[in-house]
């Protein structure tokens, strides 16, 4: 059930190029940064700190990333790649463009995905951690109730409808 965002997370880890020993920041837990969370585990990378509002989708990060591997750390100098995932409000956002200048950073936009969705279905038949982030499952006839709960952020994660029964 989580092929098409898995998709997505591969395609911003795919963005953000070789992630291997490096120490990775992911900013925001929702279903999407949690699978950001388990490619670059998978990938290699040798931290990834997680950061969000909310303890829930916090601890639901820390179950979809194996345990932190042991080894050398790449230190993150010289031009940073920092991949943009996720719109942001429709409303002007202000952009800290120094700081971009000053550490040489390379702004590069993730939306959706490109050509990843086959090795998102590979990844999940071989055991990708990620069954934290499916929090609830309700049959059609409670999609009402699937919805309120999905805008609950400190209650659910991924929640899915199951069309089975129909």
């Amino acid at each position: 059930m989580l092929a098409e965002p898995l998709s997505v997370a591969l395609h911003a880890v795919h963005r953000a190029g070789d992630v291997a020993g490096r120490r990775v920041l992911v900013t925001g837990a929702g279903p999407i940064g949690c699978l950001v969370t388990a490619v670059l585990s998978h990938r290699g990378a040798a931290e990834v700190i997680v950061s969000d509002l909310l303890d829930t989708p916090l601890g639901i990060a820390v179950a979809s990333g194996p345990p932190p591997r042991s080894g050398p750390t790449h230190p993150t100098t010289g031009p940073g790649r920092s991949p943009f995932l996720g719109l942001l409000p429709p409303r002007e956002v202000p952009l800290l463009g120094n700081v971009a200048v000053t550490r040489e950073l390379e702004l590069r936009g993730a939306f959706r995905f490109d050509t990843e969705f086959d090795e998102a279905i590979t990844l999940l038949a071989r055991g990708l951690p990620v069954d934290a982030i499916e929090t609830h499952t309700f049959p059609l006839s409670e999609s009402r109730a699937a919805f309120d709960i999905a805008h609950d952020r400190a209650m659910a994660s991924k929640v899915l409808l199951d069309l089975s029964g129909v």
